[in-house]
């Protein structure tokens, strides 16, 4: 790769970077901020970046790219469904401060509900999946269809992240993840077992 490629690369990952550590601080940062917060000229910015929708479209992006990235590194095939929804509920608490920014940039600049549910429908066809396989197993209960249970199940979450942004509440995922559990139909025992047996499966695995 030409080295003023590589530079160019290098800049455009910089600029991320710093704009995912300035909004989630300031939503209303300007582009002039940005460019002192990555330490380059703001014509540097606006080169990989023309305008702010697209500095904001990029890094939505890279956000929920993270996200994915983050789910998807674990094999939950092999592990009882209930342990399996625990696990992925675990997982997406654990990048919360992603999850905050998605809600944060959609309430400042993405404009709409419609784009924080484009930028997390692939994070939802997990839960979509994992519920459904707790049905046939007949662990989860049926009394919502799975598609409007994961949304439900993601609003709930979302709330829950939003409440320790504002400092009005704190949780480590366990009360998280026995609450979508129980939601799912699984009464409360199950629940922690389930969630502990999880919990012990990421501890193992680090």
């Amino acid at each position: 790769m030409p080295a003023k490629r590589r530079d160019a690369e290098a800049n455009r990952d910089r600029i991320l970077r710093a704009a995912q550590d300035l909004l989630s601080r300031n939503p209303t940062a300007s582009m002039d901020d940005l460019a002192q917060a990555a330490g380059v000229v703001r014509r540097t910015v606006y080169a990989h970046f023309p305008t702010r929708d697209a500095l904001l479209d990029g890094l939505s992006d890279k956000v929920s790219g993270h996200l994915l990235g983050a789910l998807g590194g674990t094999d939950r095939s092999g592990l009882d469904p209930e342990v399996a929804l625990a696990d992925f509920a675990l997982t997406v608490w654990t990048v919360g401060a992603e999850y905050r920014l998605l809600m944060t940039l959609a309430d400042a600049d993405l404009g709409s509900v419609s784009r924080l549910h484009e930028l997390l429908a692939p994070i939802r066809a997990q839960g979509v999946e994992l519920l459904v396989r707790g049905r046939a197993s007949g662990r989860f209960a049926t009394h919502l269809p799975p598609e409007l249970l994961t949304l439900a199940l993601q609003g709930m979450t979302l709330s829950m992240i939003q409440a320790v942004n504002d400092g009005v509440w704190s949780d480590d995922g366990v009360a998280v993840a026995t609450g979508v559990l129980i939601a799912a139909g699984l009464p409360l025992k199950a629940a922690e077992e389930a969630v502990a047996q999880a919990r012990n499966l990421k501890v193992a695995h680090d």
